[in-house]
């Protein structure tokens, strides 16, 4: 019984380093944090779960036609591959979930509500490239992410569907 336990331990300890090593290899980086600014604009986190598959969060507000600023939290999953030395490219998929602000106008000096704060749900589709740095940890992102958005506020109207126009993005991240 001893020996099968010491032989299943290491064969598991040899898989754990096989994949430590080809995810080395593969992914350019393990995370990185930073900033992002243009249609989305807020604080973005990718980290590499496998060789090729990256997860992107970006926390922020963007500006659309229908409302003043959308505040959301906009989880991506992307498949990321290399071009060459330093450059990659990536396409994928996430949500948008968040709210807008209200907003206000003013008639004779009194200020009133013409569209309420809402409830934002969305879909979108993300592609673009990154290059990371190969002697500091740096890289630099360029995305477009068009989607729609879902409004919802039942006390004044009935819920909207927006395209989300978020098009040019660019993002610059810390890796670690």
């Amino acid at each position: 019984m001893k020996k099968k336990l010491i032989v299943l331990a290491a064969l598991v300890l040899f898989c754990f380093s096989t994949f430590a090593q080809t995810r080395h290899n593969a992914a350019p980086y393990n995370n990185g944090i930073g900033a992002t600014i243009g249609f989305m604009n807020g604080v973005t986190f990718k980290t590499f779960p496998t060789n090729n598959l990256a997860i992107q969060l970006d926390l922020g507000y963007r500006f659309h036609s229908y409302a003043p600023a959308i505040f959301s939290f906009n989880p991506n999953l992307m498949y990321q591959g290399a071009i060459k030395n330093g450059f990659y490219w990536f396409v994928g998929g996430g949500l948008n979930v968040g709210a807008t602000l209200p907003r206000y106008d003013y008639l004779a000096g009194y200020r009133y509500v013409t569209q309420p704060a809402d409830f934002v749900f969305g879909v979108n589709a993300i592609g673009g490239v990154e290059y990371k740095f190969p002697n500091i940890p740096l890289a630099l992102q360029a995305d477009v992410r068009p989607g729609f958005f879902l409004f919802s506020n039942h006390k004044y109207h009935d819920p909207y569907l927006a395209f989300d126009y978020n098009f040019i993005n660019v993002s610059a991240r810390y890796t670690f």
